[in-house]
């Protein structure tokens, strides 16, 4: 079916006039104020739609009663929390301190061993005929002894044989100075 000429001028036409109207129209039209109180009125008197509820206003007093409880109660949360690190904490610390006297006695015992080792050595060295070293190394060994007699001499006051290690490096250094004929000079090496 093939359509005339005339036809198609109409068809022509009606679309046009039918675009003109489409443009003419609103691209957003707002409902009336009546529409949407029946659409609402519709909808809760199906049961789709409820009726809102106020809140009720809250009295003063009892929204300061209600903070001042939530404050009290937040306190005595902080105070028993408080209480309860601090009983764990002194629980921790003291198993700490146990555990770190047992730690250091064991590098106490490794170092001693290390100190005795290395005066071997140095000995050692000595005696093959490398006599450089020896004073040097005399002066570096006596200087650690001094400095674990005066720590011995802080831990146990009442301890004679590091009082005695150090009456015998104040009298050396007595000794040493008549000899030179000098007051006594501390020597300190820092290593």
């Amino acid at each position: 079916m093939n359509k005339s000429s005339e036809e198609m001028e109409n068809d022509r036409e009606w679309e046009e006039r039918l675009a003109a109207m489409a443009q003419a129209l609103p691209r957003e039209n707002e409902p009336s104020r009546m529409l949407e109180e029946r659409t609402v009125s519709a909808l809760r008197t199906r049961g789709i739609l409820q009726v809102a509820r106020r809140q009720p206003r809250m009295n003063s007093g009892w929204l300061a009663g209600g903070i001042a409880a939530s404050i009290a109660l937040f306190a005595m949360g902080v105070v028993f929390g408080q209480w309860l690190g601090t009983r764990h904490t002194a629980e921790v610390i003291t198993a700490v301190q146990q555990n770190d006297a047992l730690q250091v006695a064991a590098q106490l015992q490794r170092a001693g061993s290390e100190y005795v080792s290395a005066l071997q050595a140095m000995a050692k060295l000595t005696d093959a005929s490398n006599q450089q070293l020896a004073p040097q190394g005399r002066e570096v060994a006596l200087t650690g002894l001094y400095a674990a007699a005066n720590e011995v001499v802080r831990l146990a006051p009442d301890d004679p044989v590091a009082a005695e290690i150090l009456r015998g490096f104040q009298r050396a250094r007595q000794q040493a100075a008549a000899n030179q004929g000098t007051s006594p000079q501390r020597r300190v090496i820092w290593f």
